[in-house]
């Protein structure tokens, strides 16, 4: 079901102004002038997997903010479109009409992963970028109780076998990530797969079912702080996690390239006027400070960068991937 902005903030209980308006809120635009501007009636945000991950929390988390930015005569709708590792949803991007009705929030690396793999319809540089909403470094951990303390023990042990970690399949961004980290800090790594998403590859490992795991820091995070797990390194140029070791004294600066980028995009062609008010609005969602207080209370690394950075940042990505490709595979 489709709503419109009042209607969806009074359900949210967040009418009356609990999130602030901006400069572009609906008071500064009229539903004539939005209609002069080309700005469509419905907006469907596709979100390419299920219900209560990462990405589904990151739009739900902006969506009454982005709403307010919005004429009261637009209505905005999430639209869950999980199946082939993201892929689904992007191409149902890729062929939507181009013109700013549909939009999607993107998993980078993964669906360049997906494309490198064969299974897209179209060029990811072809997308229309709108915005940035995170960047999460990734980290290496083990289970708290494991005799592995280094980076160095993982080297050692390594030497006598492949050092197993939990994670999913192929398609997803941590096994690249996974695939990619341990040849650059020395070691083969053999990945137990199958587990349904990153909560589940996670509580895997700290039940022992590998040596070690590599995730988003948002995800390790609350297993490390509640003492499940251990945060051996963080592909950080410099670690946000006390006494886990990083890029820079690892002496692996491309570590750091090994990053989670949570961009929003709209289809190939989407006229530019239409694309540019869409990503000031989408910024100014995620500057809201309700939004912040989500991304503090949830941990989630939101940094809102608009679409010219944006573009440079899948640029490098899609360079840093096909450096790397024989290792997706």
């Amino acid at each position: 079901m489709r709503i419109g902005r009042r209607d969806f903030l009074t359900g949210m209980g967040l009418a009356g102004g609990a999130l602030g308006m901006g400069t572009l809120g609906p008071a500064a635009l009229g539903i004539g002038e939005a209609r002069a501007e080309g700005l469509p009636q419905n907006i469907d945000f596709i979100i390419p997997y299920g219900p209560g991950g990462g990405f589904d929390q990151y739009v739900h988390a902006i969506l009454p903010a982005f709403q307010d930015q919005l004429p009261d005569s637009i209505s905005i709708r999430a639209e869950n479109v999980e199946g082939a590792s993201g892929a689904k949803g992007a191409n149902q991007l890729a062929r939507a009409t181009p013109d700013g009705s549909t939009i999607a929030i993107v998993n980078v690396p993964g669906i360049i992963i997906v494309q490198l793999r064969g299974g897209l319809s179209f060029d990811v540089g072809g997308l229309t970028w709108l915005c940035n909403m995170g960047n999460d470094p990734y980290g290496l951990a083990v289970p708290a109780k494991s005799p592995l303390k280094s980076i160095a023990d993982l080297r050692a042990l390594g030497r006598k076998r492949p050092v197993t970690f939990t994670g999913v399949g192929p398609a997803g961004a941590a096994y690249s990530a996974t695939r990619i980290g341990a040849h650059l800090l020395g070691f083969e790594a053999e990945i137990i797969s199958g587990y349904k998403g990153t909560n589940d590859y996670i509580v895997a490992a700290v039940r022992g079912d590998g040596d070690a795991t590599v995730g988003s820091l948002t995800a390790l995070s609350q297993f490390h702080d509640s003492g499940m797990i251990r945060v051996l390194a963080t592909f950080e140029k410099h670690s946000s996690i006390p006494g886990a070791e990083d890029a820079t004294t690892l002496g692996q600066p491309d570590l750091a390239k090994i990053t989670q980028l949570r961009p929003v995009a709209g289809p190939p062609k989407l006229p530019q006027d239409i694309a540019a008010r869409l990503s000031r609005y989408l910024i100014n969602a995620m500057n809201d400070p309700k939004v912040a207080e989500w991304a503090k209370a949830n941990r989630a690394n939101l940094q809102p960068s608009d679409a010219t950075t944006t573009k440079r940042l899948i640029e490098e990505q899609v360079a840093f991937m096909n450096v790397w490709k024989k290792y997706i595979n």
